[in-house]
C-alpha cells in the first residue's frame, strides 16, 4: 500500500508542475523540481503519454493534453457552482463596474473558479485566470488567510512563497506584516491588496463562509484610480452581500472541493 501512495503521490506532483504555468518542462527540470531521480519520472511520463493524459513534444519536453482540462471543466460545471455562482458575480460586476473574480478552496488554498467584467469603457482590468493564487500578496488570498489561526496563516504564506515571490511593489515580504494585516482583515471583515499582486491595481475580496466552512472568496479589482479610499467600504459592503447570497445557494456537490475549516478565527 505505500509503494501504491508513492506513485499516486509522484503523479500527482508531476502533473501539478505541469499544469502550474502551462508549458512543456524536460525530464531532467521535472525530476530538479520535485527532487526525484530522473529514471521514475521518465517511466511515470512514458507511462502518462500511453494513457494519454501527457503528450511529449518534437523538442523532447512533456505537457499536459487537454484531457485533463476537459475533466476539470466537466467536473466543475457538475458540481452546479457555475449555474448559480455566474449570476450573482455578473451581477455584482455590473453594480460596482469592475472586475469580479470568484475563488474556491481547494485543500489549503484557493484557486481561481468564475470571472465577470463589469468595466465597459476606459481602463478594462482583465488578469490571466491561470496559476496558484498568492495568499499572500492577493486580496482574496489574504481574505482566505484571515480565516485561518495566525500560526496556520503563517505556515500557508511561507509555503505561497511570502518572502520569496514580491509580485507587486507593496507586497507584504515579511511575516509580521502580513500578520498585523490579518488582524486588520478580521477586524473589518475585508481585505485590501493595494498594489501587492500587481504594479497599479487594488482590489477588495471577502471570504465566502458557511456552516463553519470557508468555501472561497470573492473580489473586485481594477486600477488604481478608479479605488479611491473613499469607495473602498461601499465595494466591500457589496462583496459582503454577494457573498452572503453565495453562501445560501451554494450547491452541497461542491463542498467536495475543500475540507471543513477548524481553525477559523
Amino acid at each position: 500500500m505505500r509503494l501504491v501512495k508513492g506513485l499516486l503521490a509522484r503523479c500527482v506532483e508531476v502533473t501539478e508542475l505541469l499544469a502550474a504555468d502551462g508549458g512543456a518542462r524536460g525530464v531532467s527540470g521535472i525530476a530538479a523540481a520535485l527532487d526525484l531521480p530522473k529514471s521514475a519520472v521518465h517511466r511515470l511520463l512514458a507511462e502518462l503519454c500511453a494513457l494519454g493524459w501527457v503528450e511529449q513534444e518534437a523538442s523532447g519536453d512533456y505537457r499536459l493534453t487537454l484531457r485533463f482540462a476537459m475533466l476539470g471543466a466537466h467536473a466543475f460545471r457538475a458540481s452546479g457552482l457555475p449555474a448559480v455562482a455566474q449570476p450573482i458575480l455578473d451581477r455584482m460586476a455590473a453594480t460596482a463596474g469592475e472586475l469580479a473574480r470568484l475563488t474556491v478552496v481547494t485543500g489549503d488554498g484557493l484557486t481561481w473558479a468564475l470571472i465577470a467584467q463589469g468595466a465597459r469603457a476606459g481602463l478594462v482590468y482583465q488578469p490571466r485566470m491561470d496559476g496558484a493564487v498568492m495568499l499572500h500578496a492577493t486580496a482574496n488570498g489574504k481574505a482566505y488567510l484571515a480565516t485561518r489561526d495566525d500560526r496556520t496563516a503563517a505556515m500557508l504564506a511561507r509555503r505561497s512563497g511570502l518572502g520569496r515571490e514580491r509580485p507587486g511593489p507593496r507586497t507584504k515580504v515579511a511575516m509580521a506584516a502580513l500578520l498585523a494585516d490579518l488582524g486588520e482583515v478580521r477586524a473589518r471583515g475585508y481585505a485590501v491588496a493595494d498594489n501587492e499582486a500587481e504594479a497599479g491595481v487594488i482590489a477588495v475580496a471577502v471570504a465566502i463562509r458557511a456552516a463553519e466552512r470557508t468555501l472561497g472568496t470573492l473580489s473586485l479589482a481594477g486600477p488604481e484610480l478608479r479605488f479611491p479610499p473613499a469607495r473602498i467600504g461601499d465595494l466591500a459592503r457589496l462583496l459582503a452581500q454577494a457573498a452572503s447570497d453565495l453562501a445560501v445557494v451554494w450547491p452541497q456537490d461542491a463542498l467536495v472541493l475543500q475540507p471543513r475549516d477548524r481553525s477559523a478565527g
